[in-house]
């Protein structure tokens, strides 16, 4: 669990890193099972979006895993939903970024209390292009996003706050198997991966059981306590890797997620 330390810095800054979560080399294995992913079907996880842990029983066990949900629990309580999930996946020297941006305008929820695990499947620093937080932005206003569609952005519509100071913004270094917590509204970002080397990490997107969804209703899995509210619809258990009803349901899913004409801006 985090301690009483960790959690106010939480709400204070909106965000807490580092935390132990798996060892280094169960994430080294995992991020050996997304090489081996890639090579079999020639494309790469990272192009999964908004439901990865599914596709893999290894990373649906993870985010069911006591490691994240311990911590998640001290930020949201018992009761709690996995809602969406995406690899983060930085070929070295590849050029791929992420724009300054909330979660919260494009996750469509109501109210604003997504937490985000970023588990750092290799280790992730400034010159393989960490995530990077902008402390205390979550206590602020929603801030306007254009939607580039950059094909080096790795956002599905390349989301982008313009014209923002990030004088103050911090890196979130992580070890493999190292995670951080971030608020749907802090914003967040990262610079390019500039090393030799691949630089992967699994977000892990949880709601406790009151969030709704403001878009339509959507699919979420219960992993820990009691669902009293009912407001989402149960996503299909992953029997093993690739398990064909769940890539259904993750095609789905995508589809509603990357449509230009579907509204997610927050309010």
């Amino acid at each position: 669990m985090l301690s009483a330390d960790q959690i106010a810095f939480y709400k204070s800054e909106g965000y807490v890193s580092p935390i132990r979560g798996i060892s280094g080399d169960r994430a080294r294995w995992m991020q050996g099972e997304l090489d081996r992913f890639e090579r079999e079907r020639e494309f790469s996880a990272g192009g999964i979006m908004f439901k990865g842990h599914l596709v893999f029983k290894w990373s649906y066990d993870l985010a069911c895993s006591a490691e994240v949900l311990d911590a998640v629990e001290g930020l949201v309580g018992p009761d709690i939903l996995v809602f969406a999930s995406k690899f983060w996946i930085k070929g070295g020297g590849d050029g791929s970024f992420v724009t300054w941006h909330q979660d919260s305008a494009y996750f469509g929820l109501d109210p604003h209390d997504l937490v985000a695990a970023w588990v750092a499947l290799t280790d992730s620093n400034r010159g393989n292009g960490c995530m990077r937080v902008i402390p205390k932005s979550h206590l602020g206003k929603s801030q306007v996003h254009n939607e580039t569609y950059d094909s080096k952005n790795l956002l599905a519509r390349g989301q982008k706050i313009e014209d923002f100071d990030d004088s103050n913004a911090v890196d979130l270094v992580l070890k493999a198997g190292e995670f951080s917590l971030h608020n749907e509204r802090t914003v967040h970002g990262s610079l390019a991966n500039n090393s030799e080397s691949t630089r992967t990490g699994l977000a892990l997107f949880y709601i406790p059981t009151h969030v709704k969804s403001t878009l339509a209703r959507r699919t979420a899995c219960l992993v820990r306590g009691e669902d009293k509210y009912g407001y989402w619809d149960a996503d299909p258990v992953p029997r093993y890797d690739y398990d064909p009803i769940v890539m259904e349901s993750v095609d789905r899913s995508r589809s509603g997620y990357v449509d230009p004409t579907v509204i997610q801006e927050a309010k």
